[in-house]
């Protein structure tokens, strides 16, 4: 960028420096392609949804810049340049993306126990692992809002520690111009390690649904001796359920004579389960209300 651009603007500078050994125990100084290609998705999708929160202030989002990598270990720098605009240029407490980096790893290593509403308008979160921290607002909302879609790009960001050679990665937030951002409570300086990228796995999507139906149906047990698993046919369909009637149970165990076309009046719960796009149901009879028999039968209730 030139020097023109940088005075009629501001940029804080991530440095992200992977650290490990390769096989004859040198320090590594290169990454796979791919892996630095999900580094910088993750970066610039974190900062675009705190910008979008509006976390770094008013105005345009910032964007994301890459410096030459250094030589030696395997070092990222990465420049979060604000574009000119009064609000951020000379804002004083607006977080770098090294604190939003920071502040969304936390998240990933513990839970919140507690908040506080701060009267200089931020918010003093209390975590269980016993630490503290003092976000903006707006950090605090994003932070409790696309948890799914932050855990991608922090998964993306810590791509490389998939790698066995690479053992962590050292963050270093540096502001090339002191005095126009605070990164409030987040350190200069930290590391993230392997366990954070399985931390940032994603979650299984999971949707639960009970619905409670009552429906006529016939009735074949498909084990006698657990009296549990059915084969139960309504006019919609066929489907082994577990029979939770301890009264009709009883009756079955003492002899009930079931015939293959008796019909029965049952209250079934349909358990559905949607984890990740896929579905599965299962039934639990929860009352067997009376029976009659088949036209093939002689009537008998």
């Amino acid at each position: 960028m030139s020097d023109d651009a940088r005075v009629q603007g501001r940029e804080d500078v991530l440095t992200l420096r992977f650290v490990g050994e390769d096989g004859q125990g040198r320090a590594i100084d290169e990454l796979r392609a791919a892996h630095v290609a999900e580094v910088l998705q993750g970066l610039v999708g974190l900062s675009s949804d705190f910008a979008k929160a509006g976390a770094f202030g008013g105005g345009a989002p910032p964007e994301v810049l890459v410096r030459p990598a250094r030589e030696g270990s395997f070092v990222l720098e990465v420049v979060n340049y604000f574009a000119q605009n009064p609000e951020t240029v000379s804002a004083v407490g607006v977080p770098s993306i090294g604190s939003v980096l920071w502040w969304s790893t936390k998240s990933l290593r513990a839970d919140v126990s507690d908040v506080d509403y701060l009267d200089n308008g931020k918010v003093k979160v209390k975590w269980q692992n016993d630490t503290v921290d003092e976000v903006p607002q707006p950090v605090w909302e994003e932070l409790n809002k696309r948890k799914r879609r932050r855990r991608r790009h922090l998964r993306q960001i810590m791509a490389p520690l998939s790698d066995p050679q690479v053992t962590v990665l050292d963050v270093s937030d540096v502001d090339d111009e002191p005095g126009q951002a605070t990164s409030g409570d987040a350190p200069e300086t930290f590391t993230i390690e392997r366990e954070d990228y399985h931390r940032a796995r994603p979650e299984d999507e999971v949707e639960e649904t009970h619905t409670i139906f009552e429906t006529e149906a016939q009735m074949g047990a498909v084990d006698f001796d657990s009296g549990e698993k059915w084969r139960v046919k309504t006019p919609t369909g066929s489907r082994v359920a577990t029979v939770e009637d301890a009264d009709f149970l009883l009756r079955v165990d003492r002899g009930l004579a079931l015939h293959k076309t008796d019909i029965f009046n049952l209250t079934i719960r349909e358990d559905k389960v949607t984890k990740n796009g896929q579905t599965r149901r299962t039934w639990t009879v929860l009352r067997v209300d009376g029976h009659r028999r088949g036209s093939a039968d002689d009537d008998d209730t």
